[in-house]
C-alpha cells in the first residue's frame, strides 16, 4: 500500500541562583558550553521565552543538513509559540552541518553519537530550568525513548528496527508523526513508507491506515492515521524539506487541543 505564566518573578523564586542567572538571558538565543558530556562536540543553543511557564516544556528543533541553530531559529516557529505556550526550545548545532542519524553510534543509546550529546543536552535543560520530563519532544525518538514523549519527524526517514537501538529498554515508546513530501529528492519519498513501516510494530500497528484523511492539514496533502500514536502526512508536490507546521506540531505535542 502506498503511504502515501507563573510570572517570571515567581519562576526565578522557586529556581537556584545558577538557573535564574541563565534564565536572565530569556527571550534571545543563547549559546550554553557546558551542558555536560558531548561525544561529537555539537553547539547547544537554547531559547527561554519570556512568558514560560513554571515546570515548562521542552521541544529540541534540529536544523537541516546545509543549515545551523541561527538558521533554525529564525525559519521556524518555536521561539514564538514558546511565548504562547511557555516551552523552552533546543537548537543544538552540528559544526559539519549533516547530523550522524545514521552512524552506529548515534543510533545506540548512549553510543558516543550526536543522539547522545544532544540527549544530555535535554538532561541539561531539565535540570536548570526544572523541566517536565513528560513534555519533551524531538525526533530521536527510537534512540532515547526514555526522554522524548513525541516525536514529529520532518523531512527524515527511519532505518532498520527501531527496538533494537535501545537494546533491553521496555519502557513506553513516543508517538510519532512523519511529514515527507512527495518530490523529495534528498531524502527520497520512498522514506515515507520504510518509516511508518518501521515504527508500526512498535505500537503494535500492522500498515493498513485506520483513516487517511485527505486535505490534512494543509490543502492537496493526505493524513494517514495508523493508531493514535503514529501518522503520516503525505505532502504532495513538496520538495525537500517541509515546512515546519507550527500550529499542528503543539496539537501532536499536547500544548495545544
Amino acid at each position: 500500500m502506498k503511504f502515501h505564566i507563573l510570572t517570571i518573578a515567581s519562576l526565578l523564586s522557586g529556581l537556584s541562583s545558577a538557573a535564574a542567572t541563565a534564565l536572565a538571558a530569556r527571550a534571545a538565543l543563547t549559546q550554553v558550553t557546558n551542558f555536560g558530556n558531548n561525544p561529537t562536540g555539537l553547539g547547544m543553543f537554547i531559547y527561554v521565552p519570556g512568558a514560560v511557564i513554571w515546570s515548562p516544556g521542552i521541544i529540541v528543533s534540529l536544523h537541516g543538513a546545509s543549515g545551523n541553530a541561527q538558521q533554525q531559529f529564525q525559519d521556524t516557529p518555536y521561539a514564538t509559540l514558546g511565548e504562547q505556550y511557555g516551552f523552552i526550545t533546543i537548537y543544538p548545532e552540528s559544526p559539519p552541518g549533516p547530523w550522524d542519524a545514521t552512524s552506529a553510534k548515534s543510533i545506540l543509546h548512549d553510543g558516543g553519537g550526536d543522539s547522545q550529546s544532544i540527549a544530555n543536552m535535554v538532561k541539561y535543560a531539565i535540570a536548570t530550568y526544572g523541566a517536565d520530563t513528560n513534555k519533551v519532544f524531538n525526533t530521536l525518538a527510537g534512540t532515547y525513548p526514555d526522554i522524548f514523549k513525541a516525536a514529529i519527524i520532518y523531512s527524515a526517514g527511519s532505518r532498520g528496527k527501531i527496538k533494537s537501538m535501545y537494546p533491553g529498554y521496555t519502557g513506553t515508546y513516543p508517538k510519532v508523526q512523519l511529514y515527507l513530501g512527495s518530490k523529495d529528492t534528498v531524502i527520497g519519498s520512498a522514506a515515507f513508507n520504510t518509516t511508518l513501516a518501521a515504527w508500526a510494530p512498535v505500537f503494535g500497528y500492522d500498515t493498513t491506515p485506520d483513516e487517511v484523511l485527505t486535505n490534512n492539514p494543509v490543502q492537496g496533502w493526505t493524513k494517514y492515521v495508523l493508531g493514535d500514536k503514529l501518522q503520516g502526512i503525505w505532502a504532495l508536490n513538496v520538495g525537500h524539506p517541509v515546512f515546519t507546521q507550527g500550529g499542528e506540531d503543539m496539537k501532536w505535542f499536547g500544548f495545544a487541543a
